[in-house]
Parts: C-alpha cells; structure tokens; sequence
C-alpha cells in the first residue's frame, strides 16, 4: 500500500533513526501530501532536516507544525534548537519561552535558553535558568 499514511510516517521514523534522513524526509513528504493537516509529521520531517543539517527547511517544517497545532512545547524547543545552531539565539530564546510557557518543566528548554543568555553575554539570566 504505497500510500498508507501511517505506514509511510512509520517508516520515515524507522529511516530516520538510522540516520538516513533523505528517505526519511521523502516518506514524510509523501505521508504530509496524504494528510496536510497532521502536525506530527511536519514535526517529524524538522527533525530529520535538522538533523541532516537542513536548519531553515526545519524552521519551516517545525513552524507549519507550530501553525496547526500551536500548543505543543516540544514543537517550539525543537525549532528553538534550529535557530540556535545558526546561532540566532533571539529567536531560539523566543521559542525556549513559548515551549516554557507550555510546560512549566521542560528541563531542556531552560537549559537551551541558558546557553543562548551565555553567547549573548547575558550571565545572569543565564544562571537563572541553569
């Protein structure tokens, strides 16, 4: 069934954790042209351009899964995390808040703001957050 969503969103995970990310982006593309409205699977393919290296294709992946389901911390920290290796550390603080915002204990968006306060030489925010 060549165009089973589930099985395509599946297998695109499977592909991404072996690390074959082109496979893995083109079975969420195909899963993303059955189902535009699933916000998971535009978090999915962000994930795996990011972690191809593809920062600015994941912002947009992470930002159209941000537009369809706008409440979910783990989609901000992940773009925060994008914009943070461009080094754009304004904005990944702006989403290191917003995914706060929306759980209080997101351990790991305290600490990535904390390294962003500590490149933009903002020492005591940065503790604060540590």
């Amino acid at each position: 069934m060549p165009n089973h969503f589930k099985a395509l969103f599946n297998r695109g995970f499977a592909y991404d954790k072996i690390s074959q990310f082109e496979k893995a982006i083109e079975d969420y593309s195909k899963a993303i042209n059955i189902d535009p409205n699933n916000a998971y699977t535009y978090y999915n393919k962000g994930i795996s351009l990011d972690r191809k290296g593809d920062y600015d294709e994941a912002i947009k992946c992470f930002s159209k899964a941000i537009s369809i389901e706008p409440n979910k911390a783990d989609f901000y920290h992940n773009r925060g995390f994008a914009y943070r290796k461009k080094r754009e550390f304004d904005n990944a603080i702006k989403d290191y808040q917003n995914a706060i915002v929306r759980d209080p204990n997101h351990f790991k968006a305290y600490y990535n703001r904390a390294f962003c306060w500590d490149k933009l030489n903002e020492y005591g925010q940065s503790e604060a957050d540590y």
